[in-house]
């Protein structure tokens, strides 16, 4: 017997083949969870495109950052001890802090729109 998602499988032998035949029982499978994450960043960055072939933009970057980032912090919340992940979470805040730096000198209004846009927090002396 194999237990995927809580669910039974019972495999079955058949006769001189030797190959097995899978019943199962309310065998429901979810897509690993780095594979949602990864289509909610695509989505993430195809809503902040600028124009059609962008992948540069402050803001179509600062998009895939905090999504990236809310999936780190959860992972950081189940794996307390993970340091590596733990290390990356905040490479990535940090990255993230120099591209909306970058965004606050050249346009304000970019800047207020996405951080509104992605709910971030400003601080009083960035307004």
């Amino acid at each position: 017997m194999m237990f995927i998602n809580n669910t039974v499988i019972t495999s079955v032998k058949q006769s001189k083949r030797q190959s097995y035949n899978l019943t199962c029982f309310k065998c429901q499978l979810s897509s690993p969870q780095p594979y949602i994450n990864n289509k909610n960043v695509q989505e993430i960055r195809n809503k902040y495109k600028v124009h059609e072939q962008d992948t540069g933009s402050p803001e179509y970057q600062i998009a895939a950052l905090s999504a990236r980032i809310s999936y780190m912090t959860e992972h950081v919340k189940k794996n307390p001890k993970d340091f590596s992940s733990t290390r990356g979470l905040i490479a990535m805040v940090n990255a993230r802090k120099r591209l909306l730096r970058y965004l606050r000198n050249e346009n304000k209004d970019r800047f207020f729109k996405i951080c509104l846009a992605l709910n971030i927090r400003i601080q009083q002396n960035q307004l």
